[in-house]
């Protein structure tokens, strides 16, 4: 023991110098000095020239902007989901070519699609997403709408490319009357889940939506067929009920992005 000791000391003794040059003493006032004379023409060419601070005024924040948030939101989605609905679209197109039913499945389809779009970019399985989402600068309802308009400008886009191939190639389709019977039900629904989603919640929005489909192509349909005999006046009232619900759509999603610039939480 007293062996080991011995070494101990002698081990000591020997790092003794070398550990001295590593330590670093503090500073004394002399030395402080030296250094700050030294950084003195460094300290003056970072002076602002003629700048002058008003402490006093509080800078405005910045006003959200839904177009930017819809240009990040667009970049955020992955390349499957464009994949995916591209390849949606051209099944749904090539089914409704040279069909007579062609006016009727293509609207009913096209809503459906982009309520399974909008539930795919909310992401409700994914906790760690919506705590992010509500720290964000920005009201967590803009950017809740921000992806719905991205999904609904898609949906429209693509839609549009259908109905110009479905048009061309099946004469026995009206373009005027095939472009109301699917535009007016996407604005429709898109107005109304967004709408009643900023007011009762996420799951409210999608139930009223979903009834909003079926009120739609169900019980729409049934009551023109049961108020109108002729097919011209039934063609009328069709095209004044559309019209009706894509106004309605329109000032929902307007009503929504007033609320969106206010709304805390979801």
């Amino acid at each position: 023991m007293q062996d080991i000791d011995l070494e101990l000391e002698k081990l000591e003794e020997d790092l003794e110098q070398p550990i001295k040059s590593y330590l670093a003493t503090s500073p004394r006032s002399e030395d402080t000095q030296k250094l700050l004379l030294s950084l003195q023409d460094s300290f003056d060419e970072l002076k602002p020239s003629q700048i002058e601070f008003n402490f006093d005024e509080k800078p405005e924040p910045a006003k959200p902007s839904l177009t930017k948030q819809c240009l990040n939101q667009f970049r955020s989605y992955h390349w499957a989901y464009w994949l995916i609905s591209v390849l949606i679209f051209a099944m749904l197109t090539m089914i409704s070519v040279g069909s007579m039913e062609s006016d009727s499945l293509f609207p009913i389809v096209v809503p459906i699609y982009l309520l399974f779009g909008v539930l795919y970019s909310y992401k409700t399985w994914n906790k760690e997403m919506r705590i992010v989402e509500s720290i964000t600068p920005f009201p967590p309802a803009l950017l809740l709408l921000s992806k719905l308009l991205v999904v609904l400008v898609v949906n429209i886009g693509l839609a549009l490319l259908s109905t110009l191939y479905i048009v061309k190639d099946n004469t026995m389709v009206n373009s005027a009357t095939f472009l109301l019977h699917w535009f007016a039900p996407l604005l429709f629904l898109t107005g109304l889940l967004a709408f009643v989603m900023f007011h009762k919640g996420v799951i409210a929005g999608f139930i009223a939506s979903l009834a909003g489909w079926a009120l739609t192509f169900l019980v729409l349909p049934y009551t023109v067929f049961e108020l109108s005999g002729e097919a011209l006046q039934q063609d009328l009232l069709f095209v004044v009920s559309y019209l009706i619900i894509l106004g309605l759509g329109v000032a929902m999603l307007f009503l929504s992005y007033r609320k969106s610039l206010h709304l805390q939480y979801l």
